[in-house]
């Protein structure tokens, strides 16, 4: 018996020697597709950069960037209300900023202290490290204290996913700031039970954006994170105030209001915002519209929202009570949190991204709440939840390179939402049934 165990510990050593060099030539692999991915999208910036002013479709590096972060702030920062016709006429940009709070003027304002080429490469360094980071979050969760310790060869595989992903690749080659709300709702999610104040930060950050806070804040009321919500809110609030305050300096509150429905109107207007010839929108309502050439207003969406979400909530308040699990990757209630959120109201494909922890928990299956499912049910839900990250036959470059119109295009641009909403339904089913008691208990 002894012998037998000397013999096999150098078989067990070199087990494990393999695995780790294994995972080494993995992680330096998954690196270098990360680099050579930053490397062409930085290229493909360069080769199709667009000039401050009118837009051009043909050129759109960077074309965010300059419209929805460097302009507007610039403008805030000066006093000039970037939702007026005097923005359009004093600055470069296409056209005035729909309705954001005036929070995220703000905190894009300390770039506009940096000349234009330089506030370009800062954003695109910091975008990186934004992306990097939502990487290293999706992994930690997914494998904090469930034995599995720190992988790298994981971390560069999500990092390097991301950056070929439609969402990444389109939020980096444009420069929105999309990242940043991604970040801010993963920690407004994960943390609203546990660590509600770096809840309450995410929140603060998702509040820019009315379609990304409303839904979620909303959710996370059901399922109990109400100091989160309620201190997320005042701060908000405040913030809010304040930047309408500086604007308003040199007008009026009354001028403000009319400036932001001006241009809402605009943005209504465009030919690539209507429902009919979205390509990129990945909530219900715009399916619904599509098909039956169909222009819902702001009420009709905001109907819909909260028809789409009473079932989720229904759902989260009862876990809630039961006390179930939480989290952004580390249960069902964060990833119904977070995917109804994308199919009740107005979302594109890039703000897909706020799955990946839950994706990648899916996939790995360390946590109790997937690995409970069988491997059938896990890639089911991954191959939804990744439609849009991965359906290239629905982006513009595609549709147009192949002349994809009418019947077919309305198809290929409609599975991203309908793979979303049957995940979503899903992901309900299994969390009434384990409400019912008739699957084992998940636990953070």
């Amino acid at each position: 018996m002894k012998e037998s165990t000397t013999d096999n510990e150098p078989r067990d050593d070199a087990a494990d020697s393999s695995t780790q060099r294994h995972r080494q030539i993995v992680s330096w692999l998954a690196a270098a597709c990360f680099l050579i991915g930053v490397v062409l999208t930085a290229g493909r910036i360069v080769l199709a950069y667009q000039t401050p002013g009118p837009f051009d479709p043909s050129r759109q590096g960077y074309c965010d960037f300059h419209n929805g972060v460097y302009f507007p702030a610039l403008a805030f920062r000066e006093g000039v209300s970037p939702y007026s016709s005097a923005y359009v006429q004093q600055y470069p940009v296409e056209r005035s900023i729909p309705f954001y709070s005036p929070l995220v003027l703000a905190l894009h304002a300390p770039l506009t202290w940096l000349p234009l080429a330089v506030a370009e490469v800062v954003y695109f360094i910091v975008s990186l490290g934004m992306l990097l980071g939502i990487a290293w979050l999706s992994v930690r969760w997914t494998t904090g204290s469930a034995g599995a310790g720190w992988r790298w060869d994981w971390f560069w595989i999500v990092a390097s996913s991301l950056v070929f992903t439609r969402g990444g690749q389109q939020t980096l080659f444009t420069g929105y700031f999309t990242f940043e709300l991604i970040l801010g709702a993963l920690l407004a999610v994960h943390y609203g039970k546990t660590h509600p104040w770096r809840s309450v930060l995410g929140l603060v950050v998702i509040s820019c954006k009315p379609t990304f806070v409303l839904p979620i804040a909303g959710l996370m009321l059901f399922r109990g994170n109400i100091k989160a919500v309620a201190f997320a809110g005042v701060i908000s609030l405040v913030l809010a105030v304040a930047c309408f305050g500086w604007l308003i300096q040199s007008g009026s509150a009354a001028e403000l209001m009319s400036d932001i429905g001006t241009s809402q109107d605009v943005h209504r207007s465009d030919d690539y915002e209507l429902p009919a010839n979205t390509w990129t929108r990945i909530d219900v309502l715009a399916i619904v519209a599509k098909w039956t050439d169909w222009v819902p207003g702001d009420a009709t969406h905001l109907v819909w929202m909260i028809g789409l979400l009473l079932p989720a909530a229904i759902v989260l308040s009862i876990y809630h009570r039961h006390n179930r699990d939480d989290g952004a990757a580390t249960g069902l209630s964060g990833a119904i949190v977070l995917l109804t959120s994308l199919v009740a109201i107005f979302h594109q494909v890039y703000d897909t991204m706020i799955l990946t922890p839950a994706i990648v928990a899916i996939l790995i299956a360390l946590r109790p709440a997937w690995d409970a499912l069988s491997w059938r049910m896990r890639m089911f839900l991954a191959i939804s939840m990744l439609m849009p990250a991965l359906n290239y036959a629905s982006s513009l470059m595609v549709l147009n390179r192949f002349q994809i119109d009418g019947f077919a295009k309305d198809v290929v641009t409609s599975l991203n939402a309908i793979s979303l909403l049957i995940a979503c339904a899903v992901l309900l089913v299994l969390a009434w049934n384990r409400c019912g008691g008739r699957a084992n208990r998940a636990s953070v």
